[in-house]
């Protein structure tokens, strides 16, 4: 009896399964959906955002260089950071970039606003809040030198995208402040 319904058991479920392959094959309506890692998504969005983010804090950093050298602000001619995690050499570029925004602010007689320094919670985060602090010290200078800027785009998404956002804004203020003093914004 036990082989019995053993065979039987066996043949059901060869049958359940030769079906679901035979529907799979034809098309029927047994659909399959495939299982995506939502979270493993995000995390490579997010690496590919980090070196989007490194390439648009080097733009950056080279049109606020040429901007300093056609006011007269100057500036120190550090190298590149290597080394370390990508948001680390994000943050050794966002305060390099901070030091050559200061200087022109500075050299123009623009209002250089207190902002915060590197320190507390996750690199994302403090990497946010610096460059938070850069954006106020671009608008500063496009202030003083009369440029007007749109209102900065709304934040929202992961923290990096965050980032991103503000880059990509910055970015736009870089090259119009560089066209209003004659200087070459960085090419992408």
């Amino acid at each position: 009896m036990n082989k019995l319904i053993l065979g039987v058991g066996a043949g059901l479920l060869a049958s359940g399964l030769l079906s679901s392959v035979s529907a799979l094959a034809q098309g029927n309506s047994t659909k399959v959906q495939p299982r995506i890692d939502r979270t493993a998504l995000a995390q490579a969005n997010d690496q590919a955002l980090i070196q989007e983010n490194r390439a648009l804090l080097l733009q950056n950093g080279q049109t606020a260089r040429n901007i300093a050298a056609k006011v007269g602000a100057p500036v120190s001619n550090n190298a590149v950071p290597s080394g370390g995690s990508p948001l680390q050499v994000n943050q050794q570029l966002i305060l390099q970039n901070r030091a050559t925004f200061t200087s022109i602010a500075k050299k123009l007689g623009a209002t250089v606003p207190s902002v915060a320094g590197p320190g507390g919670g996750d690199l994302a985060t403090q990497n946010h809040q610096l460059l938070l602090g850069n954006r106020q010290i671009v608008r500063a200078i496009a202030q003083k030198l009369g440029v007007t800027l749109p209102a900065p785009a709304p934040l929202s998404g992961s923290m990096v995208k965050q980032n991103n956002t503000m880059l990509i804004g910055n970015r736009n203020a870089l090259e119009a402040i560089a066209n209003k003093v004659g200087a070459t914004a960085a090419a992408p």
